[in-house]
């Protein structure tokens, strides 16, 4: 009987998850809680990258190899503007979540509004820098005079689309930290649509070029803002929006700074790492590198689930922390490691039996599939260490601390890798190094995230102990 109980219980909170605004886990099933609120995330993320694939396709097709080189040479500017975007979204989960957790929902409110208008600035301001100094961009990418016309008309347009990304990662963060993570892809599917839509009507029926595809793109980014808007204003439950008489509330702001930008270099640091190690991945030849990229999509199906959790735990611990639930922090953790290093155990194993049939559909070049499975055997056996480094920075910043995993990334990924490439190579020039370099750094970020975790938990615990004693 307790059984057939329990098993309702659970399929209560995950009707729950698809159907309220807002969510309190600050009770209730923990792995349960923390599995629905993954699933729509990790939804989202495979959807963009269909969104990529989909986009780049229509450019491809319809306009021309000349048009498909100068998106893919301005894709990296845009990678890494979104990835930081990404990044920024992971603060302002943290300050709302912790709020939400505290009942404080009246600076809530002064927060919500803070977030939306700074955002919005930032927004403006980098759309017009990175405007007025497009032509040294184009310079420093490197960008083939033939093709550098093309892609500055692709990217005048493409980056007015910084401000409506802005909102819309800054708006479904807002929501996840209230435990709404559907409203996101529910969105994402309409951006979808209609950028597909607009790309036809564009590209096939107007012929307008490089032009309507990058329309195409700023139509769907504005449309996904302007929804997520809507959602937070007319938002269901415990928390209603109701602006503010401050427009802009410093403390608030303080915090979208030193939480948010910290998150948002964090991954900046990852892009970095990685064109500095593609640069010593392009000296061993075409096979290397081509195996590294499709050796990418085989790691995508353990990478995007493992981000996925990190974020949503975020948001879980943020919200026990504003509780002063420490218990549930603490049982949180644990749940989430056995999770997430048992799921990349599996999965990884799977990976790797299935690591030759998957990469075989993008090529049949032999020495291509040969560095691509090297890859696969010499790091996706080690994923689990990657998996622990994502729970234990998701727990950090759920407690509000975005700067000590930045610098653990810097530290890890960028100088580490950089520095085990370059001194290695001084003794043999082998692809193996990169590989190692890849096992070794998530061991150094284990390390150092373990002992971190421990140092900002036991801190957190204490101050919130003297802040009940005052």
């Amino acid at each position: 009987m307790n059984i057939v109980k329990n098993v309702c219980n659970i399929f209560n909170t995950a009707h729950i998850f698809h159907q309220e605004d807002q969510v309190d886990m600050t009770s209730g099933p923990i792995a349960m809680q923390l599995v629905c609120f993954m699933v729509p995330i990790l939804a989202s993320q495979l959807l963009q990258q269909f969104y990529n694939i989909t986009d780049t396709m229509f450019v491809g097709r319809y306009i021309g190899a000349a048009a498909l080189a100068a998106v893919g040479t301005t894709g990296l500017l845009l990678s890494v503007i979104v990835n930081f975007i990404i990044g920024l979204s992971a603060g302002v989960s943290v300050i709302v979540s912790q709020l939400y957790g505290s009942k404080a929902f009246k600076e809530l409110n002064n927060c919500v509004q803070t977030i939306l208008i700074a955002c919005s600035t930032i927004g403006l301001i980098a759309t017009i820098i990175a405007i007025v100094f497009l032509p040294n961009i184009l310079e420093l990418l490197e960008t083939p005079k033939e093709i550098a016309p093309m892609a500055a008309c692709y990217l005048q347009i493409c980056l007015w689309g910084i401000i409506p990304q802005l909102v819309y990662n800054s708006g479904t963060a807002i929501m996840r930290s209230l435990g709404n993570t559907c409203c996101a892809l529910y969105y994402l599917v309409v951006s979808i649509f209609v950028n597909l839509v607009l790309d036809y009507i564009l590209l096939v029926q107007f012929n307008l070029g490089i032009q309507g595809a990058a329309w195409a793109t700023l139509a769907a980014q504005i449309i996904s803002a302007l929804l997520i808007t809507h959602k937070i204003f007319t938002a269901d439950g415990e928390w209603h929006f109701s602006p503010s008489k401050k427009l802009v509330d410093f403390l608030y702001l303080k915090e979208l700074i030193t939480k948010g930008i910290p998150a948002g270099m964090q991954a900046v640091f990852m892009s970095i790492s990685s064109l500095v190690i593609q640069t010593y991945i392009n000296s061993f030849g075409y096979a290397a590198m081509a195996g590294m990229t499709i050796y990418a999509r085989v790691e995508g199906f353990l990478y995007y689930p493992l981000f996925s959790f990190g974020i949503a735990l975020t948001s879980f611990i943020g919200q026990n922390i504003g509780a002063r639930k420490f218990n549930r922090v603490t049982e949180g953790i644990h749940i989430s490691l056995k999770l997430t290093v048992i799921g990349s155990i599996i999965t990884s194993a799977l990976a790797v039996y299935f690591a030759g049939n998957i990469m075989s559909l993008f090529t049949d070049d032999s020495a291509v599939l040969a560095n691509g499975m090297e890859a696969v055997l010499y790091n996706l056996p080690f994923y689990w260490l990657y998996a622990i480094n994502q729970i234990y920075i998701g727990g950090i910043r759920g407690m509000g601390h975005t700067f000590y995993p930045m610098i653990t990334s810097l530290c890890s990924y960028c100088i580490f890798r950089v520095a085990w490439c370059q001194g290695w190579d001084l003794l043999v020039h082998d692809m193996r190094i990169v590989y190692t370099s890849y096992d070794t750094s998530w061991i150094l970020m284990l390390g150092l995230l373990y002992f971190g975790y421990k140092y900002y938990f036991q801190q957190t615990v204490n101050s919130c102990a003297l802040l009940a004693e005052t």
